[in-house]
């Protein structure tokens, strides 16, 4: 995965999630605080007003990674199938992967 997908599926789940904002200052002062919060909800961190971070627990974490990989491999299926190129037989598949 890289580091682009999981940005752009960070902000898609920034704007679908009401969120309690803090600003960088506070979520500075109050850290520890705000990483027990993330059990429940993410935390969105402003700085100069604007949006920057959010902090998530690192189980919405591995969910949101398990999903994008999800979908890279949905992606990578839909592609190979508009491959004109040729195939291989799955009876070959699998032999080659010991299955027969």
């Amino acid at each position: 995965m890289t580091h682009n997908h999981l940005c752009t599926f960070s902000i898609l789940f920034c704007t679908l999630v009401d969120m309690k904002e803090f600003s960088v200052s506070d979520a500075r002062q109050d850290l520890p605080s705000l990483i027990d919060k993330t059990k429940r909800e993410p935390i969105l961190i402003n700085r100069h007003g604007k949006a920057e971070a959010v902090l998530i627990s690192i189980e919405q974490f591995e969910e949101f990674v398990e999903a994008v990989e999800e979908l890279e491999d949905i992606a990578a299926a839909e592609e190979a199938m508009r491959d004109p190129g040729p195939s291989i037989p799955w009876e070959k598949v699998k032999k080659d992967l010991g299955l027969l």
